[in-house]
């Protein structure tokens, strides 16, 4: 059985998703739409799929077993419901969005639909994660440090707060689904923005260039993370779990896994593409009809939107004390 695939949004992040279901005998995209012609024009090319002239074309039931929505969140409207409507099972790339209510209204009929559906959390397929995740079962982290430090997209949309919701919604976002994944749930966030850099390089901008976040568990673990999409000389990732008897860390997005404890002292480097693996997983569950294998969907991903945009809204309420 061959799924036939098809693509709203075809730029950057989509060409990841095309990559490996071009390496998947069992999938073929067949339908391809983005607001840039050209970018809709080369998708068709490399793939042999047809272009269409509107994302409500390439939602048709009849044409299609699979659609993954690849447009940025702003622009997303209501094409996760229609899909779920349609009885089309769908991948949507992180983040749902940058309104917490409207995506809770969107969560809740898809839901109900119990359409096969994926967010892409795509840290979260790395064999190096997953062992993380099966040793931190049972132990109980104290303190958890996480960075994500790296550059801004080109796009002029992305540095709008009220389209992208910032480097901390729309990127450093991976880092705080991989502390939920790995921990449990963020109970409280204080957050604290500044705009030294950006309100003189491109004063029309809105996000800001750093960010600094305080959090608290469910379990009483506290933690932070600290965030810039402004660092042209040094870019990296990491995430660290303290414990009383253990230590943690992933590093370079998670690919590399260092765990340290009473008896074991070891460092591992990733094997599996976690690109392959999400969309090999979500074919997988289309084809048997089976949610249980997916390890993002739309309800979790809300959870780690919520801490994002919490962490905004405590740095635009913050009073601040003077010292």
């Amino acid at each position: 059985m061959s799924i036939r695939i098809g693509f709203i949004g075809v730029g950057g992040i989509a060409q990841d998703h095309i990559r490996v279901l071009m390496k998947m005998e069992d999938t073929k995209i067949v339908s391809v739409f983005d607001l840039n012609a050209d970018n809709a024009r080369r998708a068709a090319e490399a793939t042999g799929a047809e272009v269409m002239d509107s994302a409500d074309q390439v939602l048709d039931k009849q044409r299609i077993d699979l659609v993954f929505i690849c447009t940025p969140q702003f622009a997303r409207g209501d094409l996760e419901v229609v899909a779920a409507r349609r009885g089309i099972p769908f991948f949507v790339e992180k983040p749902l969005g940058v309104d917490a209510e409207v995506v809770r209204q969107k969560e809740q009929i898809i839901r109900e639909t119990g359409i096969i559906h994926a967010v892409g959390y795509v840290l979260r397929y790395y064999d190096t994660v997953q062992q993380a995740k099966q040793y931190l079962q049972g132990r109980r982290p104290h303190l958890i440090q996480g960075i994500r430090i790296g550059g801004s997209h080109p796009a002029k949309w992305w540095k709008q707060l009220d389209m992208s919701g910032g480097h901390l919604v729309d990127t450093a976002t991976h880092q705080v689904d991989m502390i939920r994944y790995l921990a449990g749930e963020i109970r409280e966030v204080q957050a604290a923005f500044g705009r030294v850099s950006f309100d003189q390089m491109e004063p029309e901008s809105t996000i800001p260039d750093a960010g600094a976040i305080n959090f608290l568990m469910d379990s009483g673990a506290v933690g932070s993370l600290t965030e810039t999409c402004l660092s042209p000389f040094y870019g990296g990732s990491d995430i660290k779990f303290f414990g009383p008897d253990f230590y943690v860390h992933l590093s370079q997005n998670g690919s590399h896994l260092t765990l340290i404890d009473n008896e074991q002292s070891l460092s591992v480097t990733a094997q599996s593409d976690p690109g392959y693996e999400q969309c090999r997983t979500l074919v997988d569950a289309v084809k048997s009809g089976n949610q249980s294998s997916i390890l993002c969907d739309y309800a979790d991903a809300l959870q780690t939107l919520k801490v994002t945009l919490a962490a905004n809204r405590s740095s635009a309420e913050q009073a601040g004390l003077s010292l």
